[in-house]
């Protein structure tokens, strides 16, 4: 028999996040419980409890991990834009005119909206989470452009999270070259 590795903490942690992700994006906000996410791991309930011993405790941990993965795809789009100003706004709408995302994409968005809904100190994590992009992020003295870009960003999420319009493939890139110029 060959041993398997043991998984440290953090991967643990990981896992039961990924997992979790998981579940509410295949089953909403709704369909997010400690048992629903314990059924998929390969690890106790105790395990879980141990990282994270509420559900509460582990929106906490997803609104983070999902601020986190923003930031990182947001970090990258930028890499490729050379002008410093408000180049992290124009990543951001660059994300969200370029990706508009999968089914399973758009209800785990609704899940956390609805989560940082009914609770809104995950609202302000997110925010804590994200904050980083606007301090890395040389501004207009009045910072107009850069909350322009940021919140017509968020307009389009919310749009495709809802289904409010149909943009088609030709009008996003009309929109992200219309706000933030080509992609370098």
């Amino acid at each position: 028999m060959i041993p398997v590795p043991r998984r440290t903490a953090e991967q643990t942690r990981q896992l039961i996040l990924d997992t979790a992700i998981a579940v509410a994006a295949e089953g909403g906000s709704l369909a997010l419980t400690l048992d629903a996410v314990v059924e998929r791991l390969p690890v106790s309930k105790g395990a879980l409890l141990h990282h994270f011993p509420t559900k509460a405790a582990l929106l906490e941990g997803m609104i983070d991990e999902l601020a986190r993965q923003h930031v990182e795809e947001v970090r990258a789009e930028a890499a490729k834009d050379p002008e410093a100003y408000n180049r992290n706004a124009r990543a951001a709408m660059r994300v969200s005119v370029d990706n508009p995302g999968d089914e399973q994409d758009l209800v785990l968005g609704r899940a956390a909206l609805v989560a940082c809904a009914i609770d809104p100190a995950l609202a302000r994590r997110w925010r804590a989470g994200t904050d980083v992009l606007a301090e890395d992020d040389p501004v207009d003295p009045a910072g107009r452009d850069d909350a322009m870009l940021r919140l017509l960003a968020n307009g389009l999420w919310m749009s495709d999270l809802f289904g409010l319009f149909d943009v088609t493939p030709d009008q996003r890139r009309a929109i992200g070259a219309l706000l933030t110029g080509p992609a370098k």
